[in-house]
């Protein structure tokens, strides 16, 4: 056995490796990381441009195309499965990932690495440490199980020597593990300063896309923020559709611009609103860290009850309000209620609780 092997699926997840090998420069010596490439054509694109910094970096990576195909895909996985079998250490994106889960058997890893993959790592920790099945948080209810899920057991195996949960979310290491902090120290040391524009600027949010918000009362939304904040700009999520886009686009008048890197760079390589606005999602919490020093103020645009489809199990709604409740009382953010959706655009704004 020889090696570091990182395996991730989406520019978050990359980003986040590059993260932890900028600080474990010693556990990070031998890494390569497998990207196994997403389908969508702006993650493709966020993917490439990232693998550039991490040659720049002294990162070694390499593209496995896991969904072209069945034919392809076999092929892909078995020389991932080699990989993967090789590695004494692999650090992980997403544990949440049937194509991951599918590949874990095959290693004999004496440590594993689970980096951010954004606000559902909070889910992550929970479930593992109740040792229940892996359900992501919008795809409804924990079954209950009296038995462990595979990935538990495969964590729980002999000759697994330690278990690090490398993130920046609040999360209590479940028993048996420890949590590192994820600072986003290499975006903050290799790029910026930060370059302040007037205005405000909206981070898009695919919570349409995933079906627990209503499309209509999402434009609805934007344009009340867009107007009650003067955002003149909307920064599209990689998974956001051409449609709703256009939706927004013609309903408020905003600029549609659509980021070429994830946020948290875009925020270190461009011109950035003094004010950025989001709703549930992990810049929440992360733009509080790399942004920190800089006038740029966060905003978090709390969801309205009304919003969510009927179809959406309680527990992703619990979730979103889990995940912002934690959010302002991490990083102090400053809130938007739904409730002021009414205000006209001249009248003041309160103070932030």
């Amino acid at each position: 056995m020889s090696g570091t092997l990182a395996l991730v699926e989406s520019p978050a997840q990359l980003l986040n490796v590059l993260e932890w090998a900028h600080v474990h420069p010693g556990e990070a010596a031998s890494l390569t990381v497998a990207v196994l490439q997403p389908t969508d054509p702006r993650s493709r694109e966020q993917v490439r441009r990232l693998c550039r910094h991490a040659s720049r970096a002294g990162v070694a990576w390499r593209c496995y195309e896991v969904r072209a195909g069945y034919l392809g895909r076999a092929q892909e996985l078995v020389r991932l499965g080699r990989a993967v079998s090789a590695a004494e250490r692999l650090v992980i994106g997403d544990l949440f990932s049937r194509t991951i889960q599918l590949l874990l058997p095959r290693s004999k890893a004496r440590e594993v690495v689970v980096v951010d993959d954004g606000t559902a790592t909070t889910e992550l920790v929970g479930l593992l440490a109740s040792g229940q099945q892996l359900t992501r948080w919008h795809q409804g209810e924990v079954r209950a199980s009296t038995k462990a899920g595979p990935v538990s057991r495969w964590l729980a195996r002999e000759g697994l020597a330690r278990i690090t949960f490398f993130t920046c979310m609040p999360v209590q290491a479940p028993p048996g593990t420890e949590v590192r902090a994820n600072t986003y120290a290499w975006c903050r040391e290799t790029f910026g300063p930060v370059r302040v524009r007037p205005g405000a600027d909206l981070a898009g949010s695919s919570l349409v896309e995933t079906g627990v918000i209503d499309e209509d009362r999402y434009v609805e939304a934007v344009g009340w923020i867009a107007d009650s904040r003067r955002a003149g700009r909307y920064l599209a999520h990689r998974r956001e559709s051409r449609r709703k886009l256009d939706r927004i686009a013609a309903a408020t008048g905003m600029e549609i611009v659509h980021p070429e890197l994830p946020l948290e760079l875009t925020a270190l390589t461009e011109p950035i609103g003094l004010s950025m606005l989001t709703f549930a999602s992990t810049v929440a919490y992360t733009l509080p860290i790399v942004l920190g020093g800089s006038p740029v103020r966060v905003e978090l645009c709390e969801l309205d009850d009304a919003w969510i489809t009927p179809n959406t199990a309680a527990r992703s709604v619990d979730f979103l309000r889990r995940i912002s409740a934690q959010a302002v009382l991490r990083h102090g953010l400053a809130r938007i209620p739904p409730q002021e959706r009414g205000r006209r655009p001249s009248e003041p704004l309160p103070a932030p609780q």
